[in-house]
């Protein structure tokens, strides 16, 4: 599930600091300008995990779903389509 990406009206610009040594292997291993999908979608594993491992996932879930972008039911088709292809 990758929400972050899919709306790029809710994109927000960072800045961090990364060691050298992952910084390093970062950039060989990740092609040029797919970095930021690439922390992106680690990031979002990482926070929606942390989530999963809640005293009550339900709650937890409810929050994060007031949190994510909203789609129209056109929207949730068009992608499922497209996924499809």
């Amino acid at each position: 599930m990758n929400l972050s990406m899919n709306n790029s009206m809710n994109l927000q610009r960072i800045t961090i600091s990364l060691p050298g040594y992952v910084y390093e292997k970062l950039v060989k291993q990740i092609p040029p300008r797919k970095v930021s999908h690439f922390v992106a979608t680690v990031l979002e594993e990482k926070l929606l995990s942390s989530y999963i491992k809640s005293a009550d996932p339900i709650d937890e879930f409810l929050k994060l779903r007031k949190k994510v972008p909203k789609f129209s039911f056109k929207e949730i088709k068009e992608a499922i389509n497209r996924g499809r292809e």
